[in-house]
């Protein structure tokens, strides 16, 4: 998901359509509405509407994005409808380089592009706090700052953030719940940071 992404891949679509419904709001936390054939599913707080038979992914609630959700956004909430699994949280925080494959696969073109974030918010910790908490953030005891999102109902996501001082530059790391990977794969991943942090320096 590193390179711009223009359309929702028809194979995409075509597993959504021919999977049960109650199997996968089983699995991910989504919600189905059989009158218009379609699933409800939360990114922060953020609602969208999932329609299969019109292959389209609408705003419902929320502070969306002007021009509606990313075809990155679509590709991540219909690949989380298509791989989620109804399993807990394994409540362990890990670093991208310590998922399965992540060590290789979160560098160059998958690595995270956190490098406007820490010039935006290096030397404002609170705007950090205060636009992070806007998003539906919980803040944890980790760095300066940190903040826990619900990205996706079984996907937390954890941001943490040093601010700068006389002796070190400010950093921010990306954290995730260990079970990350049983939910999405490494590229959707990629995306799901970048939609995050696309929202955090809005």
């Amino acid at each position: 998901m590193s390179e711009p992404v223009h359309s929702v891949h028809p194979a995409l679509w075509e597993g959504l359509i021919r999977s049960d419904n109650e199997d996968i709001c089983w699995r991910s936390g989504a919600q189905f509405d059989n009158a218009s054939g379609s699933y409800f599913l939360d990114f922060l707080r953020e609602r969208y509407r999932i329609i299969p038979s019109s292959r389209t992914v609408e705003p419902v609630s929320g502070s969306i994005p002007r021009g509606g959700p990313s075809i990155d956004l679509q590709v991540i909430l219909i690949t989380y409808l298509l791989n989620a699994q109804d399993i807990p949280l394994a409540d362990t925080l890990v670093a991208s380089s310590s998922l399965k494959g992540g060590k290789c696969f979160f560098q160059g073109a998958h690595g995270f592009s956190l490098d406007p974030l820490v010039e935006q918010y290096g030397r404002d910790i609170e705007g950090f706090l205060d636009r992070g908490l806007s998003l539906g953030g919980q803040q944890e005891h980790y760095g300066d700052v940190a903040l826990r999102f619900a990205a996706l109902p079984r996907v937390p996501v954890v941001m943490v953030l040093w601010g700068a001082d006389e002796e070190f530059p400010p950093r921010l790391s990306v954290l995730f719940d260990a079970s990350i990977d049983q939910h999405l794969p490494l590229d959707a991943i990629t995306g799901l940071v970048a939609e995050i942090c696309r929202r955090l320096s809005a």
